[in-house]
């Protein structure tokens, strides 16, 4: 009868035992995660170590209380499957939802802010347009371009003076030989 209480007794302290570092290595992980998530983005290893360190102490200091000696229920062999959670976890916490939408959370808010401009400027530039229409009936066309900083240059060719088209366009008139346009144009940023 002595022997069966003691191991009724035994039994039931180390499901106990079990059970409560069971629920202490929840809520340390619990509180792990919450660090990490905290430092998502900015941490290093060193401080992803400190982190380690800190919770496995916490675990540590805790599961202390628990121990029953006498029964060789220690912290010992929790201390260690712990810091093997803790690691694993580790490693894994980048591939993790709540890393993923921490990371989601952090562009969306990146992306809401107006950015100011970094220095106001007005810019000025000038383009010349040009265009030569020589007489012909619109057998050759082309035009070229260069752009030098905020300037350009473009001239155009049209051999279609001599087009009925382009006559009853104009009016009855034949169209300049050159046509040119000058355009200034301002960029502000403010």
């Amino acid at each position: 009868l002595k022997t069966q209480l003691q191991s009724t007794i035994d039994t039931g302290l180390r499901q106990l035992f079990a059970a409560n570092v069971g629920v202490l290595q929840k809520r340390c992980i619990k509180q792990f995660k919450k660090d990490l998530l905290a430092q998502l983005g900015r941490g290093s290893n060193m401080e992803n170590a400190a982190n380690v360190r800190s919770a496995a102490f916490v675990f540590e200091t805790a599961v202390q209380d628990l121990e029953i000696p006498s029964l060789f229920l220690t912290k010992d062999r929790a201390l260690s499957r712990f810091k093997d959670n803790l690691q694993d976890l580790l490693m894994k916490f980048p591939d993790s939802p709540e890393a993923k939408l921490k990371g989601q959370a952090t562009l969306k808010t990146a992306a809401a802010k107006q950015r100011k401009p970094t220095e106001r400027a007005v810019n000025l530039g000038l383009d010349l347009v040009a265009m030569l229409r020589p007489d012909g009936y619109g057998t050759l066309q082309g035009f070229c371009g260069y752009n030098m900083g905020a300037n350009s240059f473009i001239v155009g060719f049209h051999n279609d003076a001599d087009a009925p088209e382009t006559i009853a366009q104009l009016g009855g008139f034949r169209p300049p030989f050159l046509r040119f346009q000058p355009k200034l144009r301002v960029d502000v940023e403010l």
